[in-house]
């Protein structure tokens, strides 16, 4: 238990030293970005992570959906994407400093699930990320239960709406690594799988939890 608080300590100094840092450049100029690579390289190592990633993201892919187990998944993903990503995160969660500062900065999206007019703004805010690399977490919350737990309807939303090009990508054993609940942490590898791009057929939102849940389970 000790490993695992002195690592969020760690990665808490990290992100805290992020925000100031951020908040000192021009904003997406080339010292803001060499900020955002340093600290997210920074975080990984204060927990003794690594990343080993099967699998390509498509270059004109719009938006990644990614299940949820731990806020480290973020900063696993920005490890392997880089600059060009865009959360999309509950108010309540990414509107606490110092994490409130880096998610005004860099341009990440935040939905108020209490707001009647969310999913309209969420549409707006997503179609301006137009380039980025735009990730959603379908579950709607972390999962600790060391499965893939049933998707929300707003990545579906999203994609048929907006018409994006979709991947689903799958963090497999970050838990092992880094566990919030248990209070565990130690040094290793987290494997990530990106799978095909979609087609959005009729059944295609079902059809990719499947291939999901297959994946996480190998």
């Amino acid at each position: 238990m000790f490993a695992f608080y002195f690592k969020k300590y760690k990665m808490y100094v990290a992100i805290a030293a992020q925000s100031v840092a951020l908040s000192l450049c021009e904003h997406h100029g080339i010292r803001f970005n060499r900020f955002r690579r340093l600290f997210t390289s920074l975080i990984m190592r204060s927990v003794g992570a690594q990343v080993n990633l099967t699998g390509t993201i498509d270059a004109d892919t719009d938006i990644l959906i990614i299940n949820h187990q731990s806020m480290f998944d973020i900063f696993c993903l920005e490890e392997i994407v880089g600059n060009d990503i865009r959360f999309i995160g509950r108010t309540g969660i990414m509107d606490k400093w110092p994490v409130s500062s880096i998610v005004d900065r860099v341009g990440h999206i935040t939905v108020d699930q209490k707001d009647n007019r969310a999913i309209i703004k969420l549409l707006k805010d997503v179609k301006v990320c137009k380039g980025k690399k735009v990730i959603i977490f379908p579950e709607g919350t972390r999962s600790q239960s060391g499965k893939i737990e049933p998707f929300e309807a707003g990545a579906k939303l999203l994609v048929e709406k907006l018409k994006l090009k979709a991947q689903p990508v799958v963090i497999k054993n970050i838990l092992d690594i880094y566990n919030e609940s248990s209070k565990t942490a130690t040094s290793g590898t987290i494997k990530i799988e990106v799978l095909p791009a979609v087609t959005t057929t009729d059944n295609w939102y079902n059809d990719i939890q499947q291939q999901m849940n297959k994946a996480f389970e190998q």
